[in-house]
């Protein structure tokens, strides 16, 4: 039983870094698009986008794993 407790602790940190890691970069890039671009509508469906592909790579992730 010991054994299983580590594997789920295991892939359970990997989705807690992985998850971490993911919405660092997604802060950095969305400071870096709404400090470097003047407002327009553009900018906003950047922006939105951005936040939609990192839900995606969450799903993808809940669903198939991490490697």
């Amino acid at each position: 039983m010991k054994i299983e407790q580590e594997a789920k602790e295991f892939v359970r940190s990997k989705k807690e870094q992985f998850n971490e890691g993911l919405k660092d970069a997604v802060n950095n890039l969305d400071s870096y698009i709404f400090e470097n671009l003047y407002e327009c509508e553009e900018r906003e469906v950047a922006r939105e986008r951005l936040i939609e592909s990192s839900m995606w790579a969450r799903l993808a992730a809940n669903s198939h794993g991490i490697k």
